[in-house]
This record gives structure tokens, C-alpha cells and sequence, in this order.
């Protein structure tokens, strides 16, 4: 059933073509999932770098803004004077302010500052006065810092006589609901906030995605851009980082790869709907192989199988269907006609071969009759004469049995030219160039014909049937030229070669035209070269026929040597 048309155009047509179409969809989907991957990335990377500016400079104003209130600050002064400057700032700084000295002790603290006796305020203080620059440090209500409810920033800068004002900010104070709201309009992710040590300070994540900051462990501590890590549950994450400066804390953004990819069509969306265009397309495919190529070479089979029978005119009509096999039709149809054509010529010739053998034996019948038969009562009649001679007079016995011997002799030369014509013997013993150069001598006898004979190659016997093909082929080529060239030489080449014997018979006589079709050549009466071409292609060789009026003609027959059917001759 897979050698079927049908079946070979959904193999080699329909098959390779889904293929084809499934291969470039699938890498149609993967180069969207990529491109959309690379764009997911680049926009996080650059809001989680725009977000990280913005908090910094927010964190750097009220830095600047802390930096200018120690200034204000008198060195030296008793904490009963502080208080009021330190009151009169606070609302800047919900947290509270509080004022320690480089050891850590403290001076003087508003209301809000609980945490101000602390070991973060202390430890901040006395490094602020020891770097002489603005310190940064995070403390949460919970000595542990598992949790990030109530979180502030303490901000140091350095005062005059090697103190530390310290103000604190609720992390919530600052802008980052902004950013998690702006993350949340761009994303369907998570926005989080780290400290130096990795605790979180903030965090955004109205879907659960991230349950354990432990994921994040590889994420740089500096710099800014984008990596892929797994949570505990076995999701891909695209992180995107950025550093905040000051205070050196780290915004990280989070998003569930699979989103991505579902923000475009999905392998799963999209293979149904190219199954369906391809089961469309093959349809479609099938339908018009069927009506342009499968009936149509059904109903030229049809044909052709009538045209078997004999119903040449079958296929004369077109059967439809594409081009190729219109043409086909054509090419059959012309093959039939030469078919006719040939029957009708091996009907003419088998007409004039059945024919010619009657005549033939008419010939024979008439021969045997008139001369051999008239011969042999001749012979009766001598003979008894001689008896008669030998009772009465023994002297004329002799001169009568002379006549009777003489008789006999020419009786045997008749009987074999009559043999010789039916079968020439001196094929059988002698072999094929002895007898074609006794046929030469003959033709020349009898016909005034000069007939010159070469021979090429090493001389073998060949079996005796191609012998007799070959020996008859060249017979009628020099009949012909006898009968019908009115030339005066004839050239005889038989040329042996390792496989092949060819027979080469030339003339320089009035030459003819000879037809373009072999079929034509019993059309035309020319019976002889038929037969030869006959003779011919039965022992698989072939006949060329090459001839110009007023030229001579040469007639060539090319005859296959099979292995071990010849023998050198002797």
C-alpha cells in the first residue's frame, strides 16, 4: 500500500511538509520565548536600576538634610539645650533623633528615639566618629531580624567635638510603596529589599512567589543586572538586582518565567492550530493529487490495458489530470501507433514470406520436375541402352557408358546447386569465411558481380545457428544488391571482435531512400531487409540501413557474441 500514489504523495508531499511547518513553528515559538525572555530582562534590569537611583537620592536628601542639622549643633553643649534644637528637627525624622557621643554613650534623645540606648545606635555612633563620614545601618524591633515589620534606617553624620547625630526612618516612611506599586503595574512579580547582611527590609509580593530570601544568596551584593535562580518549590525566577546607594542595600525584583513565556502563545496554543492548517493543507493536498493525478492515471491504465487487447484507438483521447500526464497519453499513444504500425508490416511480411516459400517450392517443385526428374529418365534411358549395347555390340557399350557417367556428373552438380540453395554445405564444413567467400565466387558467376571480401580480427567459429544468421544476412544483402542496386562492385567486411560480429555489405549502386520507420520497410516492399532486420534482432543485434540515391547503400548488422558459443578456428 506505501508504493501507491496516494500513499507516496502523503509520504514524500504532505508528510514533510508538516514537518517542515511544525519545525518552524516550534522555533518560531522558542525565538518568541527567547526574545521575550531577553525583554523581560532588560525591563527589569533597568526598573530595578531606575528604582535603586531613586530610593538613593531619597536616602541621600535626608542624609544632607541630617548633615546640616549637626552643623547647627554647638559643641559642648549640656542636654538640656540640645533637647529643643533636637524637637524642633524630629518631624523630619519620625524615628526619632538622638545625639552620642564617639564612645557610643548617649547625650541627648527625642521622645521617638527608643531605639537610641541600643547596640545598632551605639556600634553606628562610634564608627561614624571614627570614619568622619555618614554611616548607615539597619535595626529592627526584633533583636533577631526575622522580620521586617517596623524596620528603620538609622542615618549617622559626624558633629562637632566627635559626636554622631543619628535620625531614624521608618523604611516604610520612604517612597517604597511607590516602587512596589510601579513594580507591580510593570510586572506580575515580586519587589523586595535587602540590607548589607541580606535581612529583608521591604517586601512586595501580593502572589506568594517568594517565601524564603535564602533563594537570593547568590544575587551580588554590588552592582546591578539580571540571573535566574530556583526557589525551594522548584520554580525558574528571573531576578533582576540593583544596589541602593546609600544606604548599600540591594532591590531585587522576581518574576516566574513561566509568566513570561505565557505572555505569548504557547507551544500548547499554537500546535493545534498548525495541525489543523496542515490537516487543511493535506487535505487539500490529496483532494487535487486525486482529481489530477490519481484518476487520471487510473483512467490511462484503463486504457492501456485496452490498448493490450488490440484497442488502439483507446488511447487517442485525452484523460485530463496535469500536464505530465496528458503527456504520457501522448508518448502511449504514439507507442501504439508504431505497434500497429509493426503488426501491420509483419503482417505484409509474413504475407510475402508465405508467399515466397510457396513460390519457392513451386521453383523447387518446377526444377525437380523439369530437370532433375527429365534428368534421371534420361539417365534410365542410357542406361538401357548401355545393356543392350553390352548383349549385342560390347564395342559401342563403352562410348555409351562414357555418355551415361558424363550424364551422372552433371545430374550431382544440378542436385547441388539445388542443395546449396536450400543450405549451403560448405558452412557446416568448412565454416563461415569459407563459405562467404564460395558465396562471393558464386555471386560473381552468376551475376557478373565483383564482390571483394575482407575479414578483420581473429577468425573463431561461432554456433552454428548465428552462423547460418549471419551467412544469410549477408546472402540477402548481396541478392539485393544484385537484384536492385545496378552496381558493379560490392564490398563484403566481416569484422570479429572480443563480444560483437558485424557484417558490413556496401555497393556503389544507384542507392534508395530508405524509410524513417522499420515498419514502413514491408509498406515499401522491402521484404529482404526486413527479413535480415528479423534475422537479426532475434539473436539480439540490430540493422542499420544507410543509403542515398544515386550513392550506393551500405547495410551494417551488428550481431552479440554470448561466452563459450565460439571457438578459434582451425
Amino acid at each position: 500500500m506505501l508504493r501507491g500514489l496516494r500513499a507516496q504523495l502523503l509520504l514524500w508531499t504532505i508528510l514533510p511538509l508538516a514537518v517542515v511547518l511544525v519545525a518552524l513553528s516550534l522555533a518560531g515559538v522558542t525565538r518568541h520565548r527567547q526574545a521575550m525572555t531577553r525583554l523581560v530582562e532588560d525591563r527589569d534590569r533597568g526598573l530595578a536600576t531606575a528604582e535603586a537611583n531613586r530610593l538613593g537620592r531619597e536616602i541621600a536628601q535626608q542624609t544632607a538634610a541630617l548633615t546640616r542639622l549637626a552643623a547647627t549643633l554647638p559643641a559642648a553643649t549640656a542636654p538640656s539645650v540640645l533637647s529643643p534644637l533636637l524637637a524642633g528637627a524630629v518631624a523630619s525624622y519620625s524615628g526619632g533623633l538622638a545625639l552620642l557621643d564617639g564612645r557610643g554613650a548617649l547625650r541627648v534623645a527625642s521622645p521617638a528615639a527608643t531605639w537610641a540606648n541600643g547596640d545598632a545606635a551605639r556600634i553606628l555612633a562610634a564608627r561614624t566618629a571614627t570614619v568622619g563620614q555618614p554611616q548607615y545601618e539597619t535595626d529592627f524591633p526584633d533583636e533577631t531580624g526575622a522580620g521586617e515589620e517596623g524596620a528603620r534606617l538609622l542615618i549617622a553624620v559626624p558633629t562637632s567635638g566627635g559626636q554622631a547625630l543619628i535620625g531614624a526612618l521608618p523604611v516604610e516612611a520612604l517612597s517604597l510603596s511607590e516602587s512596589s506599586l510601579l513594580v507591580e503595574g510593570e510586572t506580575q512579580g515580586a519587589m523586595l529589599v535587602l540590607d548589607q547582611t541580606g535581612r529583608r527590609v521591604h517586601h512586595h509580593d501580593p502572589g506568594g512567589l517568594v517565601l524564603d530570601v535564602s533563594v537570593f544568596a547568590g544575587v551580588p551584593a554590588s552592582g546591578s543586572g539580571s540571573t535566574y535562580v530556583r526557589d525551594r518549590g522548584g520554580r525558574e525566577l528571573l531576578v533582576s538586582y540593583a544596589r541602593i546607594e546609600p544606604p548599600g542595600w540591594t532591590l531585587i525584583t522576581a518574576e516566574d518565567v513561566r509568566a513570561i513565556t505565557a505572555m505569548g502563545m504557547s507551544v500548547v496554543e499554537v500546535l493545534p492550530l498548525l495541525l489543523l492548517f496542515v490537516a487543511v493543507v493535506a487535505l487539500l493536498a490529496v483532494s487535487l493529487g486525486v482529481l489530477n493525478v490519481v484518476r487520471p492515471l487510473q483512467e490511462l491504465d484503463r486504457r492501456a490495458a485496452r490498448v493490450a487487447w488490440g484497442d488502439f484507438e483507446a488511447i487517442e483521447q485525452p484523460v485530463g489530470g496535469v500536464q505530465e500526464i496528458d503527456d504520457l497519453r501522448a508518448t502511449l499513444a504514439q507507442m501504439a501507433e508504431r505497434i500497429r504500425d509493426y503488426q501491420g508490416g509483419m503482417r505484409d511480411y509474413l504475407t510475402a514470406m508465405t508467399q515466397g516459400q510457396e513460390e519457392e517450392r513451386a521453383r523447387l517443385a518446377h526444377e525437380l520436375h523439369d530437370v532433375t526428374m527429365q534428368g534421371l529418365i534420361a539417365l534410365k534411358q542410357r542406361g538401357q541402352m548401355a545393356l543392350k549395347a553390352l548383349g549385342n555390340d560390347p564395342a559401342r557399350a563403352g562410348p555409351r557408358l562414357q555418355e551415361l557417367n558424363g550424364l551422372i556428373n552433371e545430374e550431382i552438380a544440378g542436385l547441388r546447386r539445388t542443395i546449396g540453395d536450400l543450405r549451403p554445405i560448405y558452412l557446416e564444413d568448412l565454416g563461415f569465411v569459407p563459405a562467404l567467400e564460395m558465396l562471393a565466387r558464386q555471386t560473381e558467376e552468376r551475376n557478373g558481380l565483383r564482390v571483394h571480401l575482407t575479414v578483420h580480427g581473429e577468425v573463431v567459429r561461432l554456433a552454428p545457428d548465428l552462423e547460418l544468421a549471419a551467412y544469410r544476412i549477408v546472402q540477402q544483402a548481396l541478392a539485393n544488391v544484385a537484384a536492385h542496386a545496378r552496381a558493379g562492385n560490392s564490398w563484403v567486411e566481416v569484422v570479429f571482435a572480443a563480444d560483437t560480429l558485424t557484417l558490413l555489405v556496401r555497393d556503389d549502386g544507384v542507392g534508395f531512400t530508405p524509410p524513417e520507420q522499420p515498419a514502413d520497410l514491408a509498406r515499401q516492399g522491402h521484404f529482404g531487409l526486413m527479413g535480415m532486420r528479423e534475422r537479426a534482432l532475434l539473436y539480439g543485434g540490430q540493422l542499420t540501413i544507410t543509403s542515398t540515391p544515386g550513392q550506393g547503400a551500405t547495410i551494417a548488422a551488428r550481431l552479440p557474441l554470448l561466452p563459450g558459443k565460439q571457438e578459434a578456428d582451425t
